[in-house]
This record gives structure tokens, C-alpha cells and sequence, in this order.
């Protein structure tokens, strides 16, 4: 599963990702993403370590890459 399909992401969100198409099991790697079904896009490393820390996908899946 990757992060658009756990959080359910609607199609013109996760199509304007930067983690879409393939970099979408490793979102937290990927800097510009469209976080929160495009609400939270990330500008800055320290953002996007605070909020990838926080969330579900992140906690759940980021241990197995």
C-alpha cells in the first residue's frame, strides 16, 4: 500500500504529488508533497520531518524501506 491509498487521497491531489506515481512508499523521503490531501504541502526539511514523524502512514510503514 502506498501513502495515497492510506490516506485517500483524491485523484487531483496525489496526481499533482511530487511522491506520485512511484516514490509513494517513501513519501517521507520526497520533499514537496502534498500531505493532507493537498493541505499540508511541505516547503522546508524541518516541516517535513515534524509532520512525517506524526503520521499514521509514516509510523506504520516507514520501518520496513
Amino acid at each position: 500500500m502506498n501513502c495515497r491509498e492510506f490516506k485517500k487521497c483524491p485523484e487531483e491531489t496525489h496526481r499533482n504529488c511530487p511522491a506520485y506515481p512511484d516514490r509513494g512508499l517513501e513519501c517521507w523521503k520526497v520533499t514537496g508533497t502534498r500531505c493532507e490531501r493537498g493541505i499540508m504541502e511541505k516547503s522546508s526539511v524541518f516541516l517535513k520531518i515534524e509532520h512525517c514523524s506524526k503520521c499514521d502512514f509514516y509510523v506504520q510503514y516507514a520501518h520496513k524501506f
